[in-house]
């Protein structure tokens, strides 16, 4: 059990270091955005963010002491939620550009899920752990 926690946790990390890597790397770019590495890295922070959660009632069902921090969960849960809507968005409007197009009018997009993703970070490690 606790090698797939541990395998999830890494997989999790690299779909963090899949939103917010583009987004650093191209914060005051005026084109050729990666929206579909941000795409890509939300889905995989939701779907192994709710596993982590779901390993981690696992192992925390046995003690009645111990529990998961639901309202934690809930809150980043619906950050990433709305990072992975974000990043469709743009991905989508991205795909319709034609080349006449201005493609700096997606660059609050961008900002958008990387400020989310980085502030899923600090909510993170700042509320109290996952176990309350």
């Amino acid at each position: 059990m606790g090698l797939l926690r541990d395998i999830t946790l890494i997989v999790h990390f690299i779909g963090l270091a899949l939103i917010v890597g583009p987004f650093i790397a191209q914060m005051r770019a005026s084109a050729g955005y990666f929206f579909g590495w941000i795409l890509t890295g939300a889905s995989i922070q939701l779907v192994t963010g709710l596993l982590l959660t779901g390993l981690a009632e696992m192992r925390l069902a046995d003690d009645p002491e111990l529990g998961v921090n639901h309202a934690k969960i809930a809150v980043k849960t619906v950050i990433a939620v709305v990072i992975f809507v974000v990043a469709l968005i743009a991905y989508r409007r991205q795909k319709k550009l034609s080349a006449t197009d201005n493609e700096r009018k997606l660059l609050p997009l961008l900002h958008t899920a990387g400020a989310l993703a980085l502030a899923n970070i600090v909510i993170a490690v700042v509320w109290t752990g996952t176990v309350s």
